[in-house]
């Protein structure tokens, strides 16, 4: 028997997942490093569980990393236009 359109269970698209700009700085010893990440998530508090992921696969030797972060903001979906200057169609 074939099915009809009335028939098909159609799937809900789920929406894109945020993304985050994370500027970090990581030291470790001595030695301290820039970072920037872009990471995905919902909300800032699922954006810090992604950053600890990330410093754990990143830093696996080290015992303790001192991490200061400089800034953790959503990205526009929009493009600013106004940044462009007419040069450039976003």
């Amino acid at each position: 028997m074939t099915k009809t359109w009335e028939d098909i269970a159609w799937e809900e698209a789920t929406p894109p997942r945020k993304e985050w700009v994370v500027e970090y700085y990581a030291k470790v010893g001595d030695e301290t490093t820039h970072h920037l990440s872009v990471l995905a998530g919902e909300s800032m508090e699922e954006v810090q569980k992604n950053l600890m992921h990330e410093l754990r696969s990143t830093y696996r030797e080290a015992q303790e990393i001192e991490v200061t972060v400089m800034r953790m903001e959503e990205i526009e979906v929009e493009p600013n236009v106004a940044m462009f200057n007419g040069t450039f169609t976003p």
